[in-house]
């Protein structure tokens, strides 16, 4: 018998082979797509699914765009914009690298790609079938456009080992579930069949972002869970962790991210059950939320095309670093308390660990004291509240207080701020004239409590902001910078003015600190202070009754 000669696979088979590896389902197609999007820089993402992905996947953001000359590169397989070099693996940070997906995706359905990059003068549109493509001017908005249609429409076999539309559908929505928390600061809508089936505005607090958690993972597990926030030897893990309490009949609420990455990591799956030994129920399953950060040279991200799969360079300490703050966090059993969301929200960690210089802010201590007296107090709207101190009313206005108690931080001495590490961080694209500003300034940013790092030569990621300014709206914050020539001492009016603050989101703790601070200022009869002044009891009783 004679041998059987080698030969080279045509490009076509040889894209439909790895598209096998990267593209399982419907939903692999969707993972992907929205990788690239935040890739991209996007902070509006729009999701539309036909017949559970079969019929078609379309996939809409805002983000940098992709110039008209590099679309036929954007279908080819291993090419990308990521990396340049193989180092360029060990400091990864982004999502996508392998330059295989849009490749892969083209090789078993109808693809269509359209760009527009904010300089270009108009979108243009690649349409791929079958190997041979067209490129045609088109209208669009900056962004991109990424439309899947027929998926597998030439891989049959593959096709007839899909589950059910409404089975391929509910995949796709934990796909875009666990993308959400992966990029709290993206706002997403998800559209089944004609039909919006879920809208998640963009996270721009603490609050917004313990809501979004609660809307994807159900007020039971936020009510029953124990917060988590360590950091040891480079290492850093945050996130949410059901206690003993809260008990599923399955693993699927176990999220887990890894420098913002979506993984399935049988290692860290096996930490976490190792914590939950003797505290589970027979052939029950714990839920949680957790962020690992590490530095990318410690990790191995490109095991498997998916990336779902991970590599450590020290699974041992790993494993014993989770299994360790996990369990010492469950042993105290401290669940985050009962809440009105979103009329507060506690951010002290139930196990704070061996994190050091993190407090609660001033305005959010989740302590359980009562106020030194007794005072009345009424909210006249948003801003502005009317307090009665040593028997006098007053009216405060809250911004005002806000300004005073930061400037008096400042003054205090020329130490920064404190700072709080954000839960995930914050990316941002500046306008190109506010580049200067953020580089010249970074120091004063600092001093303000508010860590960024650069990603390429336009983006900052915010890491940390000032404790003092618990509902800061980073975003808010930052796209005033950009639009406004603002000189440095103006910058610490516009920290104050990008809050979200509002009193009717006031409980009883706040309630409590704010008129202890009221009280040190030493209020007398006289209006005394912008922010701060007597009434009389004609004005008072005139307020009460339009109150009432």
């Amino acid at each position: 018998m004679s041998p059987a000669r080698i030969q080279a696979l045509t490009a076509a088979v040889a894209n439909q082979i790895s598209a096998g590896e990267v593209i399982e389902r419907p939903a692999s197609v969707v993972k992907e797509l929205l990788e690239n999007a935040l890739d991209s820089g996007a902070d509006t993402i729009s999701i539309e699914i036909g017949y559970g992905g079969l019929n078609q996947i379309k996939i809409s953001d805002n983000g940098a765009g992709i110039l008209a000359d590099d679309l036929p590169l954007a279908i080819a397989a291993n090419a990308t914009s990521k990396i340049t070099q193989l180092d360029d693996l060990y400091t990864l940070h982004s999502m996508g690298f392998r330059g295989e997906a849009l490749a892969s995706i083209a090789a078993v359905s109808r693809l269509s790609l359209s760009s527009k990059p904010l300089d270009q003068e108009h979108a243009m549109t690649l349409r791929y079938e079958d190997g041979a493509y067209t490129i045609l001017p088109s209208a669009r908005s900056a962004g991109t456009t990424v439309e899947v249609l027929d998926l597998f429409f030439n891989a049959p076999v593959r096709k007839k080992f899909l589950k059910t539309a409404r089975s391929e559908y509910l995949a796709i929505e934990m796909i875009v579930k666990r993308f959400a928390l992966s990029a709290p600061n993206i706002a997403i809508a998800l559209k089944c069949d004609g039909k919006i089936l879920l809208t998640l505005p963009a996270v721009d607090s603490e609050k917004t972002k313990l809501l979004r958690i609660r809307r994807l993972l159900g007020k039971s597990f936020i009510e029953n869970a124990i917060y988590i926030d360590v950091e040891q030897g480079g290492i850093k893990l945050v996130g949410w962790v059901s206690g003993e309490s809260y008990q599923r009949s399955q693993n699927d609420k176990q999220w887990v991210y890894i420098n913002q990455r979506m993984v399935k990591d049988k290692l860290i799956n096996h930490a976490i059950k190792r914590a939950y030994e003797g505290l589970l129920h027979p052939g029950r399953s714990p839920a949680c939320v957790l962020y690992l950060t590490l530095p990318p040279a410690d990790i191995d991200v490109n095991v498997h095309p998916t990336k779902h799969e991970v590599r450590f360079q020290q699974p041992r300490l790993i494993h014993d670093f989770i299994v360790s703050h996990l369990t010492s966090a469950l042993s105290q059993q401290r669940s985050v308390p009962e809440q009105n969301i979103p009329a507060s929200l506690p951010l002290t960690p139930a196990y704070n660990g061996v994190r050091h210089g993190f407090s609660p802010s001033p305005l959010f201590r989740v302590e359980h004291r009562e106020p030194r007296n007794h005072h009345r107090l009424s909210i006249l709207n948003a801003r502005f509240i009317l307090v009665f101190l040593q028997e006098l009313p007053y009216l405060v206005d809250l911004d005002g207080v806000e300004q005073h108690r930061l400037f008096t931080l400042l003054n205090q001495g020329t130490s920064p701020l404190a700072m709080r590490p954000l839960l995930l961080p914050v990316s941002y694209r500046l306008e190109r004239e506010s580049v200067p500003l953020f580089i010249e300034h970074q120091s004063l940013f600092k001093q303000l409590g508010f860590e960024f790092d650069w990603m390429g030569n336009d983006t900052i990621v915010v890491r940390a902001i000032t404790q003092a300014l618990p509902q800061l709206n980073i975003p808010k914050l930052l796209q005033r910078i950009s639009k406004d020539n603002l000189s440095p001492s103006g910058l610490l009016t516009l920290f104050i003015a990008c809050q979200d603050y509002d009193a009717h989101q006031l409980d009883e703790v706040d309630t409590a600190n704010l008129l202890d601070y009221l009280q040190q200022q030493e209020l007398d009869l006289s209006p005394f202070k912008a922010w701060c002044f007597c009434l009389s009891l004609e004005k008072c009783q005139a307020i009460m009754s339009a109150l009432r």
